[in-house]
C-alpha cells in the first residue's frame, strides 16, 4: 500500500495492528520523520519528484493531496506506473460545488482559508464531473464516487452529543441523498487502472 501525503502518519498508525506493508510519500521533513515508525519506508519528497518502484502497490491512497499538486493528471499517471495491474486507488477531493462555496461565490467572495474547500494552498478545485474527468485523463476508471458530509463533529466538538448536532447531521445525510453535488463536502473516488 502507498499513502501519498501521509502527513504525520495517521493512516499508517491506524492500520499498524493490521500488519499491512505500507509505504508513504510526505514532503514535509518533520512530518515525514514523525510518520517513519508507522511505515516500511517514507519517501521524504513531494509526489511529483519521488522515484517509486514500478508496479508493486495494490492500493494507493491520495487523501486530500491532488488539489495541492501542479499537475494532478501527471501525478496520477506516475502513481499508476507504481501501481500493480489490479491496483485500487482511493482518492478524496474537496467539492467546490458545495452549497457553502456556491453561496460565497454568489456573494462575490473567494476566501483564503487554512483548510477546507478554500484552503489557500489549493491549486485546483473540483466538482464531481471534473474529478471523474481527471481520473479518465490519467488512465483510471472510477468504480465508486461518493460524497461526504461536512465534518460537523470536528467543527463543533463541544456539541458532539447534543440533540442539535444530531439533527443537523441527519439533515445533512438527507441532503446528501437528495442532492449530492450540492451538499457533498468532499468526493471519495475509488478507481482502477484502465487496461495498459
Amino acid at each position: 500500500m502507498l499513502d501519498v501525503g501521509a502527513a504525520q502518519g495517521i493512516l499508517g498508525q491506524s492500520l499498524a495492528a493490521d500488519g499491512l506493508i505500507i509505504d508513504a510519500v510526505e514532503p514535509h521533513p518533520t512530518w515525514a520523520a514523525h510518520a517513519q515508525p508507522y511505515y516500511r519506508h517514507v519517501y521524504a519528497s513531494g509526489v511529483e519528484a519521488v522515484v517509486l518502484p514500478a508496479q508493486i502497490y495494490r492500493l494507493i491512497v491520495c487523501a486530500d493531496v491532488l488539489e495541492h499538486t501542479v499537475d494532478p493528471v501527471a501525478v496520477l499517471r506516475k502513481l499508476r506506473d507504481a501501481a500493480a495491474p489490479d491496483a485500487t486507488f482511493i482518492i478524496s477531493l474537496p467539492n467546490v460545488a458545495h452549497i457553502a462555496a456556491r453561496l460565497l461565490l454568489l456573494c462575490g467572495k473567494f476566501p483564503q482559508m487554512e483548510r477546507g474547500i478554500f484552503d489557500r494552498t489549493h491549486l485546483h478545485f473540483y466538482t464531481r464531473r471534473t474529478a471523474i474527468a481527471m481520473l479518465h485523463s490519467a488512465g483510471l476508471r472510477p468504480t465508486l464516487v461518493r460524497p461526504t458530509p461536512v465534518p460537523l463533529e470536528q467543527l463543533w466538538p463541544a456539541a458532539t452529543s447534543t440533540r442539535r448536532l444530531r439533527v443537523l447531521m441527519a439533515l445533512q445525510r438527507a441532503g446528501l441523498l437528495l442532492a449530492p453535488t450540492l451538499f457533498g463536502f468532499q468526493w471519495i473516488l475509488v478507481a482502477r487502472p484502465l487496461n495498459r
